[in-house]
């Protein structure tokens, strides 16, 4: 209807008046379906499909025999398949990088496993090269996770002799495209709402390691500890990760930012199980792509 979703008090949330913490790249996400097809029940069901179909298409690049066991644990997992039936939009998050990495092994030349050869690029590769960090840059503008799965991507891309900053330029500019509007809107609400991801949940709970700790006693004293070691770890490991760790494939690159992420969902004070059903997305494509290199043109 026009309205800001960033200074509303939204009525459908539970509870009512919850904070839409989301970036607007999520609104986009579930906006074109609406358009469409007038619902959007169903199009987390359709992202996990879709991440498995991606992972097996990835075989066309890098062999069939490296992609099937990742694509069929991630078909059969449990969480995963449960979460995409609930409407999780952390499937639909996963989603969006699992599409980026796997059209990046299309779109630079990528070691063919079966030839053990380097392609070479044309123009239609450099389209798919653009489209690929397009859909990485939504993916951060969908779900803040993403940004810490990019700087270990970037730097392999870095490392190989890809045009990394081209592809870092892209990915940002186009998480920038979906933020401005908004942001320009109503800066206080929109940045406030950003913040509020990691303050609105107050109690101790999830699958982490306070809430395991508290079944023992009070961990309250504990919390300023370890919102330090959340923030403090991540920003270190990121810095790790961009500056002084080379991975040797984009598969280890992929595996080493769902680790990334892993560590503030572990030490954070509320942890709901679908996150790491964005964390499985990453880990099953990382896996298909371990012993895929990206080559310089």
């Amino acid at each position: 209807r026009g309205g800001n979703p960033y200074a509303s008090v939204l009525q459908t949330t539970n509870p009512v008046g919850s904070p839409f913490v989301y970036p607007p790249g999520e609104l986009a996400w579930y906006a074109l379906p609406q358009w469409l097809f007038g619902d959007i029940s169903r199009v987390d069901t359709w992202a996990g499909v879709l991440i498995v179909g991606a992972i097996a298409l990835a075989g066309v690049k890098v062999g069939f025999g490296a992609v099937a066991l990742p694509a069929m644990l991630y078909a059969s997992w449990g969480v995963a398949g449960f979460r995409a039936i609930d409407g999780s939009n952390d499937v639909s998050a996963s989603a969006l990088v699992v599409f980026a990495c796997v059209a990046l092994v299309f779109a630079s030349g990528g070691e063919d496993a079966r030839l053990g050869g380097v392609t070479t690029v044309g123009r239609g590769e450099r389209l798919v090269f653009v489209l690929s960090a397009v859909l990485f840059g939504w993916a951060i503008a969908f779900k803040q996770f993403s940004l810490l799965v990019l700087p270990p991507v970037v730097r392999h891309l870095a490392t190989s002799g890809a045009d990394w900053r081209r592809y870092l330029a892209i990915a940002l500019g186009t998480t920038t495209a979906f933020v401005l509007p908004f942001f320009v809107r109503d800066p206080g609400a929109f940045l406030g709402n950003q913040i509020e991801a990691l303050t609105f949940h107050e109690e101790i709970w999830g699958a982490n390691l306070l809430h395991t700790l508290a079944q023992f006693g009070d961990v309250e004293m504990l919390l300023p500890l370890f919102m330090a070691a959340e923030i403090v770890g991540t920003l270190g490991l990121v810095w790790l990760v961009a500056a002084r760790w080379s991975a040797p494939t984009l598969g280890a690159a992929v595996l080493a930012g769902a680790g990334i992420v892993l560590v503030p969902l572990l030490l954070a004070k509320w942890t709901t199980q679908p996150y790491y059903a964005y964390i499985g997305g990453l880990v099953a494509c990382g896996l298909a792509l371990l012993a895929t290199r990206i080559h310089r043109e």
